[in-house]
């Protein structure tokens, strides 16, 4: 098999571990890019849009994970690229202007440390050999040891281990051999620590798969919370389960799922589609919105509205709070209309110093969604 044919393979099996960040702005996604089956747009907290070649280094896993299509129960076929080969590859779609970054996973071939070693072998001769300066993500294996995961700080300029499932028993009901607190949180944390030790740049991040263990939304967002306060992630992410027995294709366009009904037969309007476009909303609240964990409402079940937005439903239960004085009020105050965000509020205040805002025509040129704003603001 050459180099191209387990690319092939390996790239088309690293489309299990996509959430919707995996896209730009209003593009759609869980789509590769324009340019070919590896390479998928992506955007950075910075906000620049990049290219990335997504692929696994191996698809062969000693793992048991239920969610996952490559476990060792499954039979499927396997192939490892050799770290020679593979940053060969990746050097040509960047001397050809197709991708600037690299986002690089693997099953566990063999123990953890073996495969942490083919892919920081990979990082190495691309860093050291080859001079590359740019983006790398890097998938740190679940139990690998400090040694490999201090190179792999050394080396990435972003790193992550999947967290999976909120809590020990969700995993336990995912997989018999992963372990919640030796593999996966001794990783964050032994990551975070060196991130400190070394002080580079390298950011943490981690990822849930929603729907796969029967936990709620309010198991995730106490987890994520946690996950933010104690080990500094620069993101956490959200990937909804997907059935790979029914082998279903990807959704085509990652829209705002709001007031959309469930179909059957429109993959991104299912329930856990849904529920991770929620938990990405909740995630931005808690980042960027100075809301708190307490401001989240569930419902009797600890799940998330499948129909209303969470900050939306904050403003209905707080009629007290409400109308705002567009005029005088501060950031905090204006991040809790529905229809205003960080660069709305931003952009309201600035306008301020230079005058009175008097109508919805002015806020429109703020970033503002006039309709949805209105009836909670005053001028």
């Amino acid at each position: 098999m050459d180099t191209e044919q387990k690319l092939n393979i390996l790239a088309d099996s690293s489309k299990f571990d996509l959430a919707c960040a995996c896209k730009y702005q209003d593009e759609p996604g869980r789509t590769r890019g324009p340019q070919g089956r590896w390479i998928y747009p992506a955007a950075l907290p910075s906000g620049r849009k990049v290219f990335l070649l997504k692929t696994l280094q191996s698809n062969a896993c000693v793992n048991d994970c239920s969610y996952c299509p490559f476990n060792s129960r499954q039979d499927q076929p396997r192939c490892t690229i050799a770290p020679e080969d593979l940053a060969k590859t990746f050097m040509q779609l960047l001397e050809a202007n197709l991708v600037s970054g690299l986002f690089l996973s693997s099953g566990v071939c063999g123990s953890p440390d073996a495969a942490m070693s083919r892919l920081l072998a990979t990082v190495e001769i691309l860093r050291r050999h080859h001079r590359f300066r740019g983006f790398v993500h890097l998938k740190i294996i679940p139990g690998a040891g400090p040694a490999a995961i201090e190179q792999a700080v050394r080396l990435a300029t972003r790193v992550s281990v999947n967290i999976e499932s909120p809590t020990a028993a969700h995993l336990a009901k995912l997989s018999q051999r992963k372990r919640f607190h030796e593999d996966i949180i001794s990783t964050i944390d032994t990551i975070n620590r060196l991130r400190q030790q070394i002080k580079r740049t390298c950011k943490q991040t981690t990822q849930f798969v929603v729907g796969a263990a029967g936990e709620t939304d309010r198991d995730i967002v106490r987890a994520t919370d946690r996950l933010y306060e104690k080990f500094d992630m620069e993101r956490v992410y959200f990937s909804a389960y997907q059935d790979f027995h029914a082998a279903p294709s990807p959704p085509q366009q990652q829209t705002l799922f709001a007031d959309l009904p469930l179909s059957p037969s429109r993959p991104e309007t299912s329930s856990s589609f849904i529920r991770e476009h929620r938990l990405y909303q909740v995630d931005f609240l808690l980042r960027k919105y100075h809301f708190g964990r307490e401001d989240i409402l569930f419902d009797e079940q600890g799940n998330l509205s499948l129909t209303e937005d969470p900050k939306l439903i904050w403003a209905k239960r707080h009629p007290e709070f409400f109308p705002v004085n567009i005029n005088r009020a501060d950031r905090w105050q204006l991040l809790r209309v529905p229809g205003i965000g960080p660069i709305g509020a931003k952009r309201i205040l600035q306008a301020r110093r230079e005058g009175r805002i008097r109508n919805p025509q002015d806020l429109k040129a703020f970033q503002v969604r006039t309709a949805t704003a209105q009836s909670y603001i005053i001028y």
